[in-house]
């Protein structure tokens, strides 16, 4: 083999073409699995020798050094241009959708005279059961993460946690269409949360676009494959233009957006400009996405949120069918009350914000209650079924209710002149204040609550609330509304179909909060100026507070939708309060609680929690550990790829600096991922046990840069929205190691003796069966990969001693991976991550417990060496008096292989 180089450039081997299994492979894969197998990102840089190669800048431009942040700058702004038209479109739809279905019910009643009721019921039924059954296959069949609000699961992506599909093309399409379907059967649910999700999506598709075709030798790339040619083919193609006989001529960049960190930075916006657009908020977004979506936070991201969040708002502002500024935006009348008359009635608003925060604890035990009865999400039949029973039941009780609790109220011209208002069974020229709430547009009940306003002496307008002229609202309809929303949010918050808790809150808040205004309007004397749109304003934001536990981001969400600064002091009091009183009933909120109960997902809280106070390091990390030499045989790596799914693996001293006593074969010095080992196999990188190649020669820096940038962009190339399935056996089999190992037979044997072996040796198949055990040729133990190029350099690592919440501390603001437990001479003893630390958080992992290679708990110690004693003796890095060495406890001259994690 006379160059590496033609293997990397050549037609049968292309180096930015990996073969990976097919889409059948992964359906049938998916079918006998669980729903979802999420893995870490890798939000922390790799320093390795290729990186310090480029650490030269070249010269800045009008745009900069290399045009990444301008480049950046243009998908932040398309980012929340997209947002704000998908928002618009969205609130279009919902407005044509609802005056539709309340035409057509309405048309059935006052046509049938004979059981009109029934007869709009069931219209209404069939409408709303293909609404939901549409959204419900959607979800189940299509895109199971689009299911709720998606919230609680961008806040895990950005906390690190690579969930399967969430920001997919094919997730966006069921989130806009499901949330709309959804809405419009009248569940209790809002799109303001599958907003922020949409965001999110929005962002990763601009940023990571996957279809397309480009031209790479001769042939044509589809869908996945340009995407693959477009962050590293075109790099590539300059690199070789730096190239002259062999010696660069510049440094090369790094491919564009090539990193979770800068996939982390545009969801980040994204999630801002979907919210923004939901409330009207633009700062609310910023801030919104600073203090619940984001764990790691930055002066530039706060920029591109902000940028994106404007850029939404306005778009919306532009294209709303009503001229909103947003699809919640509540845009209620200017507060009639006076710098004294919040501070006597201030004791009157701690008591409602303290109810209201009640109600919003009292909505979470609710819903953590009917998580016992929920249909797995193995079921898809059952999950179908339950979305069909939850809209019946609403359904249901909205019509029942109407018709034996709602009264006929006369219908104000300001509400004629909106076109809101709905007569159900009452008179023309009057409408049915139950069933005008809960079948309208749920933002203009919002706002035409908050526009409630109290009675001054003298002031005896039709749209005043006191004694002598009608309301809007009677406090009996607002009580029942309330009280109904919350039981039906309950039930509705955990189908499968999209949908948000934003709307649902603020409406329970509001009907509360003005019933209690009304109340009070007709018990005290018109002196007190009772507003009863205040009070509603105050314990819909006492109740989101309940709900979400948001505190200073829901402030400016509030100010900002309700277009109000006056009732600033009234909505810190409902925030502080709120908070006060949901924390004595149940700690978490709605998003921490959902994260909790998915099982799949460990989310790291900014906060360590109260376990991790009195632990160390030691007794939270996994062990023992497994790992590679600097220099290792191609045969040991597949064994440990094919036989674990970890996805770290800490990189020890190669033999030959081991014999010249440069350093001790125990110890760290650096690590090596997974996806960087595919892609030394797949392109076939062997070398001897000195690291040179097989010809003889010295791998060029053109080669390693080559190398270093399928690497970074592994999972841009295939795996991105399911990494887990890069830890898979089916992963080894499709590299087709037998070609290789062919291929270079003839240089192994011109390297050594020039013998010829028998070619029997060489047919033996690496794809074993189920029980068959994987052996490579024997010439496979003569090849070497060589990780010293590629491998982290400066892996961040923590004593034994170290106290475990420092370790989470850690943790949550580097955005780390794995980290090294070692000894004070640099021997590694452990391995934590973030499975370890959310293990540790719950209590329920003991100390030196650690993991087997499917993520579990082992029984103890001794079932895991056991376990590691069953291994191929090519498994344990070392000779075989180090293999046993390594079960006597001793951490001297042997090499323990890394509990590397599939997180």
């Amino acid at each position: 083999m006379a160059s590496q180089e033609p293997l990397l450039q050549s037609e049968e081997h292309r180096p930015f073409r990996l073969r990976f299994p097919s889409l059948s492979f992964f359906h049938h894969w998916a079918k006998g699995q669980p729903l979802r197998e999420t893995e870490s990102l890798d939000y922390e840089p790799i320093y390795n020798k290729v990186y310090f190669s480029r650490r030269k800048l070249p010269d800045r431009r009008f745009y900069g050094y290399t045009g990444h942040t301008l480049a950046k700058f243009f998908v932040t702004s398309a980012t929340g241009l997209v947002t704000g038209l998908t928002a618009a479109a969205c609130a279009a739809a919902l407005e044509f959708v609802f005056a539709r279905k309340q035409q057509a019910v309405q048309y059935m009643i006052d046509v049938v005279h004979h059981q009109a009721l029934y007869a709009a019921f069931g219209l209404h039924l069939l409408i709303t059961t293909g609404l939901l059954m549409f959204a419900a296959c959607l979800v189940q069949f299509w895109a199971p993460t689009a299911a709720g609000g998606g919230v609680s699961l961008v806040m895990a992506f950005l906390n690190g946690t690579n969930v399967p599909d969430l920001l997919r093309l094919q997730t966006l399409i069921t989130k806009f269409v499901g949330s709309i379907f959804s809405c419009a059967a009248n569940l209790t649910v809002g799109t303001e949360g599958p907003l922020v999700h949409m965001g999110a999506c929005i962002a990763s598709v601009i940023a990571f676009w996957e279809c397309g075709s480009y031209n790479v030798n001769g042939k044509t790339l589809t869908f996945g494959e340009w995407m693959s040619s477009w962050c590293c083919c075109s790099i590539f193609r300059k690199e070789r233009r730096r190239y002259s006989n062999g010696v660069m001529e510049d440094d090369s960049t790094e491919p564009p957006f090539h990193s979770d960190a800068d996939h982390r930075e545009f969801v980040s916006a994204g999630a801002a400009a979907g919210l923004a657009a939901a409330f009207g908020a633009p700062v609310g977004g910023v801030l919104f996405s600073m203090e619940e979506a984001c764990t790691h936070w930055s002066r530039k991201v706060a920029w591109r949120c902000f940028l994106a969040s404007a850029v939404s708002t306005f778009v919306l502002a532009q294209l709303h069918p009503k001229g909103y500024t947003g699809m919640l935006s509540f845009d209620s009348k200017r507060s009639l009350m006076y710098n004294r008359d919040w501070l006597f009635q201030m004791p009157l608003l701690i008591a409602v914000s303290l109810a209201a925060g009640l109600l919003g604890a009292a909505f979470n035990l609710l819903r953590r209650g009917l998580w016992r009865v929920r249909a797995s999400r193995k079921k898809p039949g059952l999950r179908i079924l339950e979305v069909f029973t939850c809209g019946f039941i609403t359904l249901a009780t909205i019509f029942m209710m109407s018709h034996f609790f709602g009264q006929c109220v006369q219908l104000p011209n300001t509400w004629m002149a909106d076109s809101y208002g709905f007569a159900f069974t009452c008179p023309s020229g009057q409408y049915n204040d139950l069933a005008t709430p809960f079948m309208s547009m749920p933002g203009d009940t919002i706002r035409y609550i908050f526009s409630v306003e109290g009675g001054l002496k003298g002031r005896q307008d039709y749209t005043v609330c006191n004694e002598t002229s009608a309301c809007h609202f009677t406090p009996r309809s607002l009580g029942l509304l309330s009280g109904i929303y919350l039981l039906l949010m309950a039930l509705a918050s955990g189908v499968a179909v999209p949908g948000g808790l934003f709307m649902p809150s603020i409406m329970v808040g509001a009907s509360f909060g003005g019933m209690v205004g009304l109340n009070l309007l007709m018990w005290l004397p018109e002196s007190w100026n009772i507003q009863p749109g205040v009070y509603a304003v105050v314990a819909a934001t006492a109740v989101l507070a309940g709900v979400f536990r948001s505190s200073i981001s829901l402030v400016v969400i509030v100010v900002e939708g309700t277009r109000g600064i006056d009732f600033l002091f009234g909505i810190i009091i409902a925030v502080v309060c709120a908070n006060w009183i949901a924390q004595f009933v149940h700690k978490d909120g709605v998003y921490e609680s959902e994260l909790d109960h998915d099982g799949n997902v460990f989310f790291l809280r900014t906060e360590a929690p109260n376990a991790l106070q009195y632990k160390t390091a030691s007794d939270v990390m996994a062990s023992p550990v497994v790992g590679f030499k600097a220099v290792e045989r191609v045969d040991t790596v597949v064994e440990m790829l094919r036989t674990t799914k970890f996805n770290g693996f800490p990189v020890f001293p190669a033999d030959s600096d081991i014999e010249a006593g440069a350093a001790y074969q125990d110890r760290l010095e650096g690590m090596i991922m997974r996806s960087q080992l595919l892609v030394l196999l797949q392109n076939q990188v062997f070398t001897d046990s000195h690291g040179r190649l097989l010809s003889g020669e010295v791998p060029s820096q053109r080669l390693e840069m080559q190398l270093d940038c399928q690497m970074r962009c592994f999972y841009r190339t295939g795996y991105m929205h399911r990494r887990s399935l890069a830890s898979r056996p089916e992963v080894i089999d499709s590299l087709h190691m037998e070609d290789p190992v062919q291929q270079t037979q003839g240089q192994v044997d011109a390297s050594t003796s020039g013998r010829q072996e028998d070619a029997e040796n060489w047919a033996r198949k690496m794809r074993p069966g189920e029980n068959e055990v994987v052996l490579l040729p024997v010439e496979a133990t003569r090849l070497y990969l060589d990780l010293r190029p590629f491998m982290n350099v400066a892996p961040l690592a923590v004593r034994r001693r170290t106290v475990a919440s420092r370790v989470h501390h850690i943790f949550q603001s580097l955005g780390l991976r794995h980290l090294a437990v070692v000894e004070p001479r640099g021997f590694v003893v452990g391995i934590i991550t973030r499975k370890d630390l959310g293990l540790a958080s719950h209590e329920q992992k003991t100390p030196q417990q650690g993991r087997t290679s499917n993520g579990a708990a082992p029984e103890g110690l001794a079932s895991t060496i056991q376990h590691m004693t069953q291994w191929p003796q090519t498994l344990i890095v070392g000779s075989s008096c180090h293999h046993q060495a390594s079960f006597t406890g001793s951490h001297h001259g042997i090499v323990m292989p890394l509990q590397a994690c599939s997180c």
